[in-house]
């Protein structure tokens, strides 16, 4: 299945690895925030983990790309696909069965996860946190009659 999920191209492998995720994990919320500092440590992550296979610009042509099949992800071609920060934790703890890609559920904490999951999500798939709604209490929340 992997390999014909590959073989049919993008939107049937986006199709597949959703597939391959139990439902719940789909819209499991971050609780992390992105920030800096947070990107930064994932950024130091990707670069101990990943970048030997997904490449310095995620886009799969890491030195170990001539040597798998499938390759590895491409992660530039799952911009507007519906991969959501839950997909990515799920697959980086769990890795990806039929791949070379490898779970880290034992090298990284969940935090860690996280991170490294924001850092491709920000940096090669091009999420932001522009269009989300906040969590918890407003920073100007006041309670009723406590007004300054």
């Amino acid at each position: 299945q992997t390999i014909a999920a590959y073989a049919a191209g993008p939107d049937k492998n986006v199709a597949w690895l959703h597939s391959m995720v139990p439902q719940p994990w789909t819209k499991l919320p971050d609780p992390y925030p992105t920030t800096d500092a947070g990107l930064a440590r994932g950024h130091r992550i990707y670069q101990s983990f990943c970048i030997g296979c997904h490449g310095p610009i995620g886009d799969g042509m890491g030195h170990a790309e001539p040597y798998l099949y499938p390759p590895p992800l491409n992660f530039t071609l799952l911009q507007h696909r519906g991969i959501t920060g839950g997909i990515l934790y799920y697959q980086i703890m769990n890795g990806i069965t039929g791949t070379a890609m490898p779970y880290f559920k034992r090298e990284l904490e969940s935090e860690k996860i996280w991170d490294v999951g924001n850092y491709v999500a920000v940096t090669f798939i091009g999420h932001t946190d522009a269009n989300t709604e906040p969590r918890g209490i407003d920073a100007s929340y006041e309670p009723p009659g406590k007004a300054p």
